[in-house]
């Protein structure tokens, strides 16, 4: 029979004979990032993915109170934010992913009249800048967020590009949206907040096969469609996907969609200042959907993702500093893309967080994006170097270790998973282990561990086959 198991078991396994980290995935910097989607089919359009590659999203975004210059969280999956007051609506930057969608579906041609409302800093006005709109009037409903996006569009010299792209922009609050508006009326309209009906009123100041582009409330969340004007009075409309986005302040979003002309309504209270940068970056993501655009069953997985997963990283809970929190969304946003079978940018996005805040879940689950055995392993050894209780390396190893014929090596490991203290799946290391004495022949033993694994996986069929085939033997 097997030793006592209520022993850790480890002390007989040499992470001496594992190999060091060679490769160390970071996040790319932002033009790679649009390059990969791009290649994933995300990015269809030349001309969207040029003015991309070159309009960076975090020059837009808050500065990020840290000294790593070359983490580059602007390439990352996370949101990113704009404005301090990270509760207010359209606060945050969506990612590349979610903006190419949306920009996209705009069909821009150069010389177009856009209007954009709730713009979401500067960076989304910047594309359509940069895409050739003639005339671009920007719609913020809040004064104070107003007067500070035209304060950094200045800072950044953009006046100054526009005026060299021919490009006439334009801001204004809610109550001058509708006035001059260009003859025949506007080529696109955009509205990055969630609208609670169609919005007749700004589709009404369409021109003729103009396209509008909205977030409209369904039963099922706000969803992504696109409205062409097709004649006096007739759209066409096209739903996309959900995009979780924020809901327009109430009284806006009513004026929008209804016929009635636009009138100017009392501004937000506004706390930029009472707010800093460094809350705003630890509070960026704590809604994992907030923003993100795609099915239902995509935005419920990454709901569960943050709900079920987490990394311990060095700061403690009463000390969790923004390193911690950074590191923390890094690593789910990893796990998410991870699922997804996007394992070079899931690694990428494990690897910053581990560079952050090293933890021993994002150095595992770094480990299981590699097609290398040794790259695997090292990024294994490396989790346990970090922390030598946290069982699923010692699992990984063994794993690798049995799929190389090495079961009695792996056996090592397996035990040494079982009787980690932070180890939440037991019952996959027992199942495991009573493959690898299976492998040996030792069908006592295998016997033993599956009836251990069965204890604690009682709904894995393939434990159950392996019950019976043992129970023959």
């Amino acid at each position: 029979m097997e030793k006592d198991w209520s022993v850790q078991d480890g002390s007989d396994c040499d992470l001496n004979e594992l190999p060091l980290v060679r490769t160390w995935p970071s996040l790319a910097p932002h033009a790679e990032a649009v390059e990969r989607l791009v290649l994933m089919g995300a990015i269809e359009d030349d001309e969207i993915r040029d003015v991309l590659m070159r309009t960076p999203r975090g020059v837009h975004a808050l500065p990020l109170p840290i000294c790593e210059e070359s983490v580059h969280i602007e390439s990352s999956a996370l949101r990113m934010p704009w404005w301090s007051d990270v509760d207010a609506p359209n606060s945050l930057l969506p990612g590349i992913y979610e903006t190419a969608q949306v920009i996209q579906m705009m069909e821009i041609v150069p010389g177009d009249s856009v209007m954009l409302v709730a713009p979401r800093g500067n960076w989304w006005t910047e594309v359509l800048m940069q895409l050739g709109a003639s005339r671009l009037r920007v719609v913020e409903i809040d004064d104070g967020r107003r007067e500070e996006l035209q304060r950094r569009w200045d800072e950044l010299r953009l006046d100054i590009v526009a005026d060299a792209v021919g490009c006439s922009v334009e801001w204004c609050g809610l109550g001058e949206a509708y006035e001059d508006a260009p003859e025949g009326g506007w080529n696109r309209i955009l509205v990055t907040g969630g609208l609670p009906r169609v919005p007749i009123g700004l589709l009404m100041r369409l021109s003729y096969e103009g396209i509008a582009v909205a977030a409209i409330g369904e039963e099922t969340g706000t969803v992504l469609q696109t409205m062409t004007r097709q004649a006096e009075g007739e759209f066409q409309a096209h739903w996309l996907a959900i995009w979780n986005v924020d809901m327009l302040q109430d009284e806006a979003a009513q004026r929008l969609c209804d016929m009635s002309p636009l009138t100017e309504i009392a501004p937000l209270d506004s706390i930029e200042s009472a707010r800093s940068n460094k809350l705003a970056w630890i509070r960026a993501n704590d809604e994992p959907t907030r923003d993100r655009l795609g099915p239902a069953a995509l935005l419920d997985m990454i709901e569960e993702v943050w709900r079920e997963v987490s990394a311990t990283t060095e700061g403690e809970e009463e000390d969790i500093g923004l390193r911690e929190v950074l590191a923390q969304d890094l690593f789910r946003m990893g796990n998410v893309l991870q699922r997804l079978g996007i394992l070079r940018v899931a690694a990428e996005h494990h690897g910053t967080s581990y560079l952050l805040s090293p933890s021993p879940e994002a150095a595992c689950y770094l480990g299981m994006t590699f097609s290398s055995e040794e790259d695997g392993l090292a990024w294994q050894r490396k989790a346990i170097e970090t922390n030598p209780n946290y069982g699923g390396s010692w699992n990984e190893i063994g794993e690798s270790l049995l799929q190389r014929g090495e079961a009695e090596r792996a056996i090592k490991w397996f035990r040494g998973a079982i009787n980690s203290m932070n180890y939440c799946e037991r019952g996959a290391a027992w199942a495991n282990l009573a493959r690898a004495h299976l492998e040996l022949g030792q069908s006592t033993s295998a016997l033993f561990a599956a009836q251990e694994a069965a204890s604690l996986m009682p709904e894995e069929e393939e434990l159950d086959e392996l019950l019976e085939q043992l129970g023959e033997a």
